[in-house]
């Protein structure tokens, strides 16, 4: 068996194993037009491992690179009936892994239950929260958010303050476990953080939200404006939930302790700490996030997602 990292001159490859394998049930239909794959690889917008036996395509593994903060989501893993079909899935997910720390330095995935969950631990990746389903009325439907964190050569993470946010018992335990050298570095003093490829609107007193992306059911803030922040998230979450949005998230630079409270206060809940989250230049800063309108969180789960997302907001509450 042979793995390779596709490339835009593979991209009829990838769509025809995608199609032949899934046809028209596969939950990513844009990479079964091979020019589309061709766009998607070239802009970095997928990464794609390719598996093959004699020639012959067996699994791809797909992975969703996120330029703007230089992380790798690690995606679907597709292999056909093989009589080495589970070797071929973790040599795909190696890959993935690798490719993502190698490239960027921080590689995630999103396990769904138990079993994917306690894999992702025995492989060495950390638990750093979990990610509630859009739209979902049962928080059984999360999934928890699983990663690995590689400092780099030439995006060093910034060591976070201590305050309230990051001597939660959540944070402590993923901080101890990364060693960072001391720097004066100031964290960032705008919040929250995300793609800058946001749209805005008119929220208050004219003032304009600069950067916000609305996925269908649920809106992800990206950027603030004026000198209050805090205010103008509480106007835009009354402006969208007027509008049916309940679902609104963000990410905050782990300094903001003020703005956590405030957040929390105002039914922000904190559903992950994200090492070195943010990329700033040839720094990366530990940012912890933050959804408005998840489902409700039984305080005695019944299930391994309801126990595991309840301690993660019980460790990252302070």
């Amino acid at each position: 068996m042979k793995l390779a990292l596709a490339h835009p001159e593979h991209a009829q490859t990838v769509a025809d194993f995608y199609s032949r394998l899934h046809g028209a049930d596969f939950p990513h239909p844009e990479l079964l037009s091979a020019d589309t794959t061709a766009r998607l690889i070239r802009d970095e917008e997928v990464a794609v491992i390719m598996a093959s036996d004699n020639g012959t395509a067996v699994g791809c593994g797909l992975a969703w690179p996120r330029t703007w903060n230089q992380s790798l989501e690690i995606g679907a893993l597709s292999v056909v009936d093989h009589p080495q079909r589970t070797d071929i899935a973790k040599a795909l997910f190696e890959a993935l892994r690798r490719l993502g720390l190698k490239r960027y330095g921080i590689a995630f995935f999103r396990a769904p239950n138990e079993s994917a969950f306690r894999r992702g631990r025995e492989i060495g990746a950390s638990c750093w929260g979990f990610r509630p389903t859009p739209g979902s009325k049962s928080i059984n439907d999360a999934e928890m958010i699983m990663g690995f964190f590689e400092e780099g050569e030439t995006a060093m993470r910034v060591p976070p303050p201590k305050n309230a946010i990051t001597s939660t018992a959540f944070a402590q335990r993923l901080i101890e476990d990364m060693m960072s050298d001391e720097t004066d570095l100031p964290y960032p003093k705008n919040f929250p953080v995300g793609a800058p490829r946001g749209t805005g609107t008119v929220v208050i007193s004219g003032r304009i939200w600069p950067t916000y992306h609305s996925r269908g059911n649920y809106i992800t803030l990206e950027n603030s404006a004026g000198p209050y922040p805090v205010e103008i998230i509480n106007e835009f979450v009354e402006k969208v939930r007027s509008k049916g949005v309940t679902d609104i998230r963000l990410a905050l630079p782990v300094n903001q302790e003020e703005a956590f409270t405030k957040l929390i206060d105002l039914g922000f809940t904190p559903t992950a700490y994200l090492p070195g989250w943010f990329l700033r230049g040839p720094h990366r800063f530990d940012c912890v996030q933050m959804a408005a309108g998840t489902p409700r969180i039984p305080r005695h789960g019944e299930t391994f997602i309801e126990r595991a997302v309840a301690k993660v907001v019980s460790d990252l509450t302070p």
